[in-house]
């Protein structure tokens, strides 16, 4: 293959656009980056930066960067399956969720095969798909964004992987854990449940991954864990396929030695933790209350870290007037039959304040 022929080939991907970076946007405004509101990526801005702080110092001074990973992964493995009632041999332990998702389509789906998953959901699901040169394909939900077990397992045939977000990212719903079970009962192939917002909702499916032979779930330390710019995530699932994955599949040393001391350590934080995942269900729920209270605006019920809402304004028009008031939030479009949907981070309470008098502002 030619470099223009790979370019060429390239282009089918399409970009990831995370959103303008906080500091640009601050310069152009000419803002200090304090005053930029970055709602667009599901942060968790509520463990306390203090706390956080502290666990990185300490995990600075443990470590030897001269060094390849050692004891590391075995502490966390171990602390990760005491959390879920496992044991370390469940656990696959990872550089962020994204490479979880990377490894099971690597390494569980046949060339030919299809990997099968709602819409909208996350759109990391399409793109690695695409780069693994597999076909993707996708149910919708329904106007309220339920899902139809019995309606995906009917779009099986030909299906390698089925892979659900649940919590669903961008509609923020958790799916119904009878309808969740339909398929994974019904399909003979893979299930990947992400439950990278599962801490955020009412039920987790990690039990079921330890006993059956074809499910598993797919964790993350981006979100109810506060550690987005560290990329550590992992996988449960039953013991032979966890050890299989990490011992053949998986790439030696994927994650840094810093970061799973890192992980190890906010692990012994369980307190600040679960408070932090408290007061984000607290600020939620009022945030959803304040944006219904809104003319023109609709926003669902989540059981996320984020709300997913719909303006009576085109949403390109909304999402460009907050960036030119220093707020960055993520454009969504049409969802299930809403038009102009957008979505925010649930924040602490004065940054939500800021948001929505800047959304008032653009409504007027």
């Amino acid at each position: 293959m030619t470099l223009d022929e790979f370019v060429s080939s390239s282009r089918r991907l399409g970009i990831y656009k995370p959103g303008e970076p906080v500091e640009e946007l601050a310069a152009r405004l000419n803002l200090p980056v304090s005053r930029v509101l970055k709602l667009n990526a599901n942060e968790n801005l509520f463990l306390p930066r203090s706390t956080l702080q502290r666990v990185l110092t300490e995990a600075a001074a443990e470590i030897d960067p001269r060094l390849y990973p050692g004891g590391e992964e075995a502490v966390l493995a171990e602390k990760l399956a005491s959390l879920h009632g496992a044991s370390p041999a469940h656990i696959i332990l990872a550089s962020g969720g994204d490479m979880i998702i990377d490894l099971i389509m690597s390494s569980l789906v046949k060339q030919g095969d299809t990997v099968l998953a709602v819409t909208p959901t996350f759109s990391m699901y399409p793109r690695t798909a695409k780069i693994k040169g597999l076909t993707f394909r996708a149910v919708s939900l329904d106007n309220r964004f339920m899902l139809d077990g019995e309606m995906v397992l009917e779009e099986a045939e030909g299906v390698g992987l089925i892979v659900l977000c649940n919590p669903n990212n961008p509609t923020s719903n958790q799916f119904n854990r009878g309808e969740v079970m339909k398929i994974v009962n019904g399909f003979e192939g893979f299930v990947l449940i992400d439950e990278a917002y599962a801490e955020f909702g009412n039920y987790s499916l990690v039990g079921e991954a330890l006993k059956r032979d074809n499910l598993i779930v797919l964790r993350t330390f981006s979100k109810a864990y506060g550690l987005a710019g560290l990329r550590l995530g992992y996988g449960v699932t039953n013991k032979v396929l966890a050890c299989t994955l990490t011992e053949r599949y998986l790439m030696p040393f994927s994650v840094p030695s810093f970061v799973l001391r890192v992980g190890a350590k906010l692990l012994d934080e369980r307190a600040a933790v679960l408070e932090a995942i408290e007061e984000v269900k607290r600020e939620r729920e009022a945030l959803v209350d304040s944006l219904g209270k809104i003319e023109g605006v609709e926003a669902f019920p989540s059981d996320s870290n984020f709300v997913l809402f719909t303006t009576n304004k085109p949403y390109e028009e909304v999402y460009n007037r907050l960036l030119e008031k220093g707020v960055i939030i993520r454009r969504i479009g049409d969802v299930s039959g809403y038009s102009d949907c957008l979505r925010v981070s649930v924040a602490p309470r004065e940054i939500t304040s800021m948001f929505l008098e800047a959304l008032r502002e653009v409504l007027a």
